[in-house]
C-alpha cells in the first residue's frame, strides 16, 4: 500500500489518502484509525454517519476483495 498527500473534503478537513491493490485494480482508500476508511471521500463529509465508513483496513480490504471475487454484476 502506498501512502500519497491529503485530499481536502469540503468542509477543510484534510484526509490522508493510500492506494490499495486488489487483483489488478487500485483503489484509493481514504482515513485512518480514528476516522474510519472509505472508497469515496465525500463519506467523510459531517452530514454522513460514520457508520458509512469501515472500522478498519483490514474490513475495507476484504469488502473489495468479495466484490471483485464475484462476476461482473453479480456483487
Amino acid at each position: 500500500m502506498k501512502s500519497s498527500a491529503g485530499s481536502t473534503v469540503g468542509s477543510g478537513v484534510v484526509l490522508r489518502a493510500q492506494l490499495l491493490r486488489v487483483g489488478s485494480e487500485v483503489f484509493a482508500v481514504y482515513g485512518d484509525e480514528k476516522t474510519g476508511f472509505a472508497v469515496d471521500p465525500s463519506d467523510f463529509y459531517p452530514t454522513v454517519p460514520a457508520g458509512c465508513r469501515y472500522f478498519s483496513l483490514d474490513e475495507l480490504y476484504f469488502a473489495l476483495v468479495n466484490l471483485n471475487a464475484q462476476p461482473e454484476g453479480r456483487a
